[in-house]
């Protein structure tokens, strides 16, 4: 997934002369607490929500309002998704311009596209369980992996490796197509996989549901 695969359309960006206080209304109205300022299609910046309660006279244009240069807050047409995770989380932004070659603005990406894409890349709503292995060091094997689960007739929908933090050994999550992860188990354990934790699809689903949606709703106040 690239940046202009997420650009959304729904959301206008900020225009200098415009009036800070309906700039304010609408960060309220798109449930956002930026927004990028552009002009003539060229980036300007992000004024933030707490610039303009910050102001003397919030009806003042935006252009008179203090708000943080974020020059270096956007991203190219084809960045790849990692990078947009990076620069979305360096800032913390809740909205990322996207522009082109020529530094003029094409669109922004906001961190609720990138919530529900992260849905996707994880095959959170698809049926099936989670596995998580602990893998020693320099022992795992992607090609095995796989091998091992299709042995017991599942296949791998995806996963994620992450390092254990203070240790040299891994735990590497498992999203399978599979719900009854019986044979799976018995099958990593088989070939000296450790396995810490399972969860079929009901209750992982059900728990990323709720821990999405508690953010969104979070994103909205």
């Amino acid at each position: 997934m690239i940046a202009e695969e997420l650009i959304t359309d729904s959301i206008p960006p900020v225009k200098p002369t415009d009036p800070a206080s309906l700039t304010l209304d609408w960060m309220g109205e798109f449930k956002l607490g930026q927004l990028p300022i552009v002009q003539d299609r060229q980036y300007l910046g992000i004024v933030r929500e707490s610039d303009i309660l910050d102001a003397a006279d919030p009806d003042v244009p935006v252009s008179e309002i203090r708000y943080a240069g974020f020059d270096g807050a956007y991203v190219m047409p084809h960045s790849h998704f990692y990078e947009i995770v990076d620069v979305m989380t360096a800032f913390n932004l809740e909205v990322l311009p996207v522009l082109d070659e020529e530094k003029r603005y094409l669109g922004m990406i906001t961190l609720r596209d990138l919530l529900q894409f992260l849905r996707v890349l994880f095959a959170v709503s698809d049926p099936g369980g989670v596995l998580v292995l602990e893998i020693p060091p320099r022992s795992y094997m992607l090609s095995e992996v796989g091998r091992i689960a299709e042995s017991a007739d599942a296949k791998v929908l995806s996963l994620y490796l992450a390092q254990t933090p203070g240790t040299d050994t891994f735990l590497l999550t498992l999203k399978l197509n599979v719900e009854d992860l019986s044979r799976l188990i018995a099958a990593f354990e088989r070939f000296d996989y450790k396995v810490i934790r399972a969860y079929h699809r009901a209750r992982f689903a059900d728990n990323y549901d709720r821990n999405l949606q508690a953010l969104l709703r979070w994103l909205e106040m």
